[in-house]
């Protein structure tokens, strides 16, 4: 349980009167809160697999004047515990269209928190990205390091990490392949409780330590809302920007994509 303040919190919940609950630590210890304290409940279960929560949504897009077709997927994977988070993405875009190269997407993430205290935590991430536009085959970098939630209430919550990044960068022109050491500035931004909508947005910047003057930036925001029982509506925004990009011209790349989805165990 997160409440308000960062303040975290693990035992067993009890309302006691209207408005108030009572929440029994695992050393026994009782302490009471107002319902409106709690920014976010996470039920954590005493079965392995029961801890997974995740969501699968697909989109697709057809225009018949010149046969562009679009189709997106993706998929989120969470396990919590009362120290860890771990989480999983991956999304993909195909786009096709009459006379025009096919372009492809691919971008994948799996991040691990170990939880300190009420506001800190130490990361390690793993990111793949695959980018026909940017000529990009594939780019893998794990990072490592901390970050701070810096505001928590019952309807958001922004949190800021930094660390190092080491990429591995393999091109279409094979001549092009690289590696090199970025330093990372994560912003995590999550609007929730807002009847059925919800707002995530993340924007990480990556100024390099080995290139000089190379800045890459990726942004994105995706906003859900829910139409009846665990289905939703999603729609997503994506920018990658690169100042020293493999193919001149293809500084920016960017993506608009919408369609409907499924949690569970939400």
């Amino acid at each position: 349980m997160l409440l308000t303040q960062n303040r975290r919190r693990y035992g067993f919940v009890k309302t006691t009167e209207l408005g108030r609950f009572t929440l029994t630590l695992p050393d026994g210890t009782e302490e009471q809160y107002r319902i409106n304290e709690i920014t976010k409940l996470d039920e954590i279960y005493d079965q392995f697999w029961d801890r997974f929560k995740g969501s699968f949504d697909l989109g697709f897009n057809f225009t018949k004047a010149n046969s562009f077709t679009q189709l997106s997927v993706g998929t989120e994977l969470s396990y919590i515990d009362p120290k860890s988070v771990i989480t999983g993405t991956l999304n993909a875009l195909s786009t096709g269209q009459v006379d025009v190269v096919d372009t492809r997407r691919t971008d994948a993430n799996i991040e691990y928190l170990r939880l300190l205290g009420k506001s800190w935590y130490l990361m390690g991430s793993i990111a793949f990205l695959s980018n026909t536009e940017q000529a990009l085959d594939a780019r893998i970098s794990p990072s490592l390091g901390a970050g701070r939630f810096l505001v928590s209430t019952n309807q958001l919550y922004y949190g800021v990490s930094m660390g190092l990044t080491y990429n591995i960068e393999k091109y279409v022109d094979i001549t092009l392949n690289k590696t090199s050491t970025e330093a990372f500035i994560f912003n995590n931004f999550n609007i929730f409780d807002m009847k059925d909508f919800d707002l995530t947005s993340n924007l990480n910047i990556f100024p390099s330590l080995s290139e000089s003057r190379r800045l890459r930036t990726d942004f994105n925001v995706t906003s859900k809302y829910k139409i009846i029982s665990d289905f939703y509506v999603k729609i997503g925004f994506t920018l990658n920007y690169d100042n020293q990009p493999a193919v001149e011209g293809n500084e920016i790349d960017y993506n608009f994509t919408s369609g409907v989805g499924w949690k569970f165990n939400k």
